[in-house]
């Protein structure tokens, strides 16, 4: 077979020659039997037919005889002329069937024969129109003469030819009777070969189909069971060696370039995916150009993977860095918020002292007011000496003044610093956003802190507000003060108003004394609040910290990676 036949060629070529093998058998049994048919015919024609011209031949033959004796024996003439027509009859019968006898004429023996007769016919059809001529007549004499030629020469010529003839049918018996055994034993030979050639395409198309089964089934069951530990995971094993130059051949090979493929592409996969485990994101395919058809997408797919790993990664490192960096502003500014509030909190102290003086001040003015009134009329010849009180009263004021603006500067530091501490604050919950869920905690912190630094700003307003009103008193206790100043020198005269003005006074300076108090307690709110905005901004300076630690620890992992450059 040509080796670079497929299965359907081998298939044909092997059909195709059972089918020669067979139609050879049926073109030889065609041969035999037009054969056989034509022996049979020339058998009929030149045995079996031959036999029966011959016999009829030597029918007309004995009847030519007898009616060449009746037309000698007969002695009226109308009998005579009936047998001379019989004779004639008869004659040209016999030259009719002796001329068929000689198409039938096949050997040599029979040709031999045939001429012998042949010859001695012509001597004989010479006595037999010599004793027609004599023999066909009424005269006894000349019918003796007839008869003595017809016995003494023509009989011993007769008995010649007839014996010939019989001898030319027994040469046509034994011919045919050896023909049909001729034919006998070609037709057996020839069925035995017909039946020979039947079994011989039988037993050739079995051993060519068992072979080509074998050379199918073997490399299919053989591939099969490769196959089937293919798709159980073996893609190491070599498969099956098929050498059949067909499509099992084909398919093999086909078999054994995907199993290289796929091992070829899985450990490209190990290595890629193995090199980025590792924290490698720098690893890349080396064979990029065997992912084709649906293993492109896993090739994409994988590079999808370490690009957006990678992305996520830088992402991360640079957040990382901005929480170091707010961390640390962070942790400055909480170290400035709490600097700041003790600064606040030495500033409430003195405050807290001033207002303390003040109240002090205001209850013994309050007192002296008291006096001033229950004495007022014992003592108003010591007019002069009240007057001198009430210079030191507006003294008193005046320091009262000073003090109350001294607060309301305090005041305003309180609240620049509780807007410091609010933007702080906010600054740290911006951070705390950036930071994600490491900043949580952090901004809840930031948002504690931005809620005391608004009760500080709402404590200092309402601080302003008691100082301002304090201050509008103080004023106005001043132009009191001045007004009885101007009309001490009236006092005589108008003592029982200084007493009036006293009491209104006395009322006056003890509301000034409660709300001073009440300054003082405002203050003492701000005191704790200051406290409490130290306490957390150490506490946020201590939170920032721990998140910039958090932050370097978070830079060492990241570090632990191969990024590529962007």
């Amino acid at each position: 077979m040509n080796k670079q036949d497929n299965i359907e060629k081998k298939l044909t070529r092997s059909f195709f020659r059972v089918a020669i093998i067979t139609a050879v058998a049926a073109v030889l049994g065609l041969i035999a039997l037009i054969y056989i048919s034509g022996r049979y015919n020339s058998a009929l024609h030149n045995f079996g037919f031959a036999q029966g011209d011959i016999g009829k031949t030597m029918f007309e033959f004995a009847d030519l005889r007898s009616s060449l004796r009746a037309t000698i024996g007969y002695d009226e003439q109308s009998a005579i002329d009936t047998v001379v027509q019989q004779h004639n009859e008869s004659k040209e019968k016999f030259n009719q069937y002796f001329a068929d006898v000689e198409n039938t004429i096949v050997s040599s023996d029979g040709r031999k024969t045939y001429d012998e007769i042949k010859a001695e016919l012509e001597n004989y059809w010479k006595l037999d129109t010599q004793i027609m001529e004599l023999g066909a007549s009424t005269d006894r004499e000349v019918c003796k003469q007839a008869q003595d030629i017809a016995l003494g020469e023509l009989a011993p010529v007769y008995n010649s030819i007839y014996d010939k003839l019989e001898k030319l049918l027994d040469v046509k018996v034994t011919q045919g009777n050896s023909l049909s055994k001729t034919l006998m034993i070609i037709e057996i030979s020839l069925a035995a070969i017909i039946i020979f050639v039947i079994v011989l395409s039988m037993l050739f198309a079995i051993r060519v189909g068992r072979k080509i089964s074998r050379q199918i089934s073997e490399p299919l069951g053989k591939l099969g069971s490769r196959l089937k530990t293919f798709a159980a995971g073996d893609l190491s094993s070599p498969f099956p060696m098929v050498e059949t130059k067909d499509e099992v051949e084909y398919m093999e090979k086909d078999a054994s370039e995907m199993a290289d493929n796929l091992n070829v592409l899985i450990r490209d996969i190990d290595k890629v995916l193995g090199g980025m485990a590792s924290g490698n994101y720098t690893v890349r395919s080396e064979v990029s150009d065997r992912y084709t058809g649906d293993f492109k997408r896993l090739y994409e797919s994988m590079r999808g993977l370490r690009d957006q790993m990678t992305d996520t990664l830088i992402s991360i490192g640079d957040a990382s860095k901005q929480v170091s960096v707010g961390s640390g502003d962070l942790a400055k500014a909480a170290q400035c918020l709490a600097e700041g509030a003790t600064d606040q909190t030495q500033a409430v102290q003195e405050l807290h002292s001033t207002i303390s003086d003040i109240a002090e001040t205001m209850e013994k003015s309050a007192k002296n007011a008291e006096v001033s009134y229950e004495k007022a009329e014992q003592y108003a010849d010591q007019a002069d000496d009240s007057r001198k009180e009430m210079d030191t009263m507006m003294l008193a004021m005046e320091r009262i003044n000073d003090a109350s603006t001294r607060i309301g500067n305090i005041i305003s530091e309180i609240e620049s610093i509780a807007a410091q501490t609010n933007l702080l604050s906010l600054n740290a919950s911006i951070e705390a956003a950036r930071a994600g869920e490491s900043g949580r905690g952090f901004a809840v912190v930031a948002d504690q802190i931005r809620e005391l630094a608004n009760q500080s700003a709402q404590a200092a307003i309402d601080t302003r507000e008691l100082i301002e009103a304090s201050i509008k008193e103080v004023a106005e206790g001043n132009r009191s003060a001045e007004r009885v100043s101007g009309a001490i020198e009236s006092v005589v005269d108008g003592i029982k108003q200084i007493a009036d003005f006293s009491k209104s006074l006395k009322v006056m300076v003890e509301e000034q004394a409660g709300a001073m108090r009440s300054a003082e307690e405002g203050i003492n709110q701000i005191s704790s609040v200051v406290e409490s905005n130290a306490a957390t901004a150490e506490e946020a300076s201590a939170t920032s910290q721990e998140l910039f630690v958090q932050t370097n620890i978070l830079d060492e992992l990241i570090g632990q990676f191969t990024l590529e450059k962007h």
